[in-house]
């Protein structure tokens, strides 16, 4: 187990045990009061529970390295896991839309507003917490990140929860108190459109990795200077590089065109060795392949 391992597991397991106490105080004490937004949040959470256990097991399958059967390591599982969430959400998100407008329809139900706003207010304090815990934690490891995204999120949505509740306390003893029904669904449906964009980011930047994009534009510029600085230093001409990135590893393919009969295999290491040291930093595993060549049509 590495260095960088132990605190992506340690983090995610907190997360598990936390999620799954907030969880079930949500949907038994929703149940309790028949409150359709903190059932959904504890059901949100819980389907959060299930992925981040998911998210568990990709950390130390990776963590295991490469294998006979996997000769490149099992790196892809991190953007799948991630690919997993999103889907998982969407549809959570989807259902509860659903649920709540067919409650709009039917007219909406009687919630106590107080019991929304002392739930909310319990969660988004302790979703808030957690969440800064993590996103401290996370360094370059991208599951805590996420994880981390998603407790921001659910704090959040807990204060709009409890925002939407004050306001039902405060139309209650009005004229208007008849909207007090469709509290309920309403805050439902504010908390699926405000979670909507999370799943959808998760989406795009799981598919973007298993598909090997190019990593970000501060990572391409790291790679270029730490390139040309070694360039440089050699009198090297211009480089044909290609990079992409998969979950922490990051593939680097350097080709440099020289004059035939001026580098010798020896020089050669030399400039790989340099270009390994100064990329080192980046704190990735780097699979790179840099060559020194005669041949244009090689770079190309």
């Amino acid at each position: 187990m590495t260095r960088a391992a132990l605190p992506e597991r340690t983090a995610l397991l907190q997360s598990v045990v936390v999620a799954l106490a907030i969880s079930l105080v949500a949907v038994v004490g929703g149940l309790l009061v028949g409150s359709r937004i903190i059932v959904f949040d504890g059901v949100y959470g819980i389907i959060g529970l299930s992925l981040t256990w998911l998210a568990l097991r990709a950390s130390r399958a990776v963590e295991a390295g490469p294998s006979e059967r996997y000769p490149f390591g099992r790196e892809a599982l991190t953007p799948f896991a991630i690919v997993l969430q999103g889907v998982a959400m969407l549809g959570t998100l989807l259902i509860a839309a659903l649920d709540a407008i067919v409650l709009i329809l039917d007219g909406g139900s009687d919630v106590a507003p107080l019991s929304v706003v002392l739930y909310g207010a319990f969660s988004a304090v302790a979703s808030t917490i957690f969440a800064a815990h993590l996103l401290r934690r996370a360094g370059d490891s991208e599951l805590v990140r996420v994880e981390g995204l998603q407790w921001r999120a659910g704090a959040v949505r807990n204060a709009v929860m409890v925002a939407g509740a004050v306001v039902a306390v405060l139309i209650a003893s009005t004229q208007a108190s008849g909207l007090v029904r469709y509290l309920d669904p309403m805050l439902v449906l504010i908390a699926v459109a405000m979670l909507a964009p999370l799943p959808v980011r998760f989406l795009r930047s799981g598919i973007y990795e298993l598909l090997e994009g190019a990593p970000s534009a501060a990572v391409q510029q790291q790679v270029m200077a730490a390139v040309d600085a070694v360039r440089d230093r050699h009198g090297l001409g211009d480089p044909y590089l290609r990079m992409s990135k998969l979950g922490r590893k990051l593939y680097l393919q350097i080709d440099i065109v020289v004059e035939p009969g001026t580098w010798t295999v020896d020089g050669q290491d030399v400039v790989r060795r340099e270009l390994l040291d100064a990329l080192a930093p980046l704190g990735y595993e780097l699979w790179a392949s840099i060559d020194l060549t005669t041949d244009q049509s090689l770079a190309d």
